[in-house]
């Protein structure tokens, strides 16, 4: 009995978790450059595609942040607010390309160059966090 009502409870979590990550926004990578980089002179430019299935991705009455790139040296994330796709908030499918740029980056170690990798992921306004995307590897150079 006990062993029923513990696959029960796992099945009702699992089918739960499914109909939640089914809106949660899909993302790819499209683009990351230049390879490298001046240390404090030069710009990283990212791009990315999305697709959300009902529309909620993005933001214009918060100063929420929605988009994030995390640095894996330092796991420090730069944090950018998308602004609201979709007017009116209808829930509708959209999809598209985002782009920015991360100004100034530095060297941690000391050294006269380092690689960084970033992790980019996007959150809805339900909270609904998309997949994980990492980049290519970025030298940095004094």
């Amino acid at each position: 009995m006990i062993k029923q009502i513990v696959f029960l409870f796992s099945l009702v979590l699992a089918v739960a978790s499914c109909d939640r990550n089914k809106y949660a926004p899909q993302i790819s990578l499209e683009e990351v450059g230049p390879e490298q980089v001046v240390a404090l002179e030069d710009s990283i430019y990212m791009r990315i595609g999305f697709y959300d299935k009902d529309g909620d991705l993005g933001e214009n009455f918060t100063d929420d942040k929605n988009l994030f790139v995390v640095d894996q040296r330092l796991n420090l994330a730069h944090e950018f607010r998308i602004s609201n796709i979709v007017p009116g908030g209808a829930d509708v499918p959209i999809q598209g390309f985002l782009e920015w740029t991360i100004p100034s980056v530095y060297i941690t170690n000391g050294n006269a160059s380092q690689k960084v990798n970033y992790s980019i992921y996007v959150v809805d306004r339900a909270g609904n966090q998309s997949n994980i995307l990492g980049t290519p590897t970025i030298t940095i150079i004094e």
